[in-house]
């Protein structure tokens, strides 16, 4: 079998669905979306611009975080200002809900599996969604091609 079959077979087996949180005419959610196309990962894509997160969703989010609250929200953005002083006194609930109806106050774009998360595109570690079974097997073809003075 071939090295490029293996990996078209390996990933419709795959079961780690992963989650593209965007923000239209936001230009890190473009260059993600771009990025997981360019490497054939399957991704389900919701763009909080038109779709608001759900509170389920943003608690999922959350507990991929290490920071929590921190990590999410965007402290550039226009509204922040406005809610700065009230959020640390906030109820977690309610902070959720404050953030799934104002969408423009989360970092982006968030980008999520059963157990990773990215916030905001990075090219170096945005790799990490790429199954670890085709890294090693990219890894081992460009091994091979350096044995061999190919490279």
């Amino acid at each position: 079998m071939k090295f490029i079959e293996t990996i078209i077979l390996f990933r419709k087996g795959e079961a780690d669905m992963i989650k593209l949180y965007t923000q239209t005419s936001c230009h890190s959610s473009l260059a993600a979306r771009q990025w997981l196309s360019a490497h054939d990962i399957a991704f389900e894509e919701k763009n909080f611009s038109t779709d608001l997160p759900t509170v389920a969703e943003l608690k999922h989010v959350l507990s991929l975080t290490e920071n929590g609250l921190d990590d999410i929200i965007s402290k550039r953005s226009k509204y922040y200002s406005e809610v700065a002083e009230q959020l640390p006194q906030m109820k977690l609930n309610d902070a959720l809900k404050l953030l799934s109806t104002h969408p423009k106050l989360l970092r982006r774009p968030i980008i999520v599996s059963a157990n990773k998360i990215q916030i905001g595109f990075n090219a170096d570690d945005i790799r990490q969604f790429i199954p670890r079974a085709i890294r090693r097997m990219k890894f081992d073809v460009m091994l091979n091609r350096y044995a061999l003075g190919e490279i």
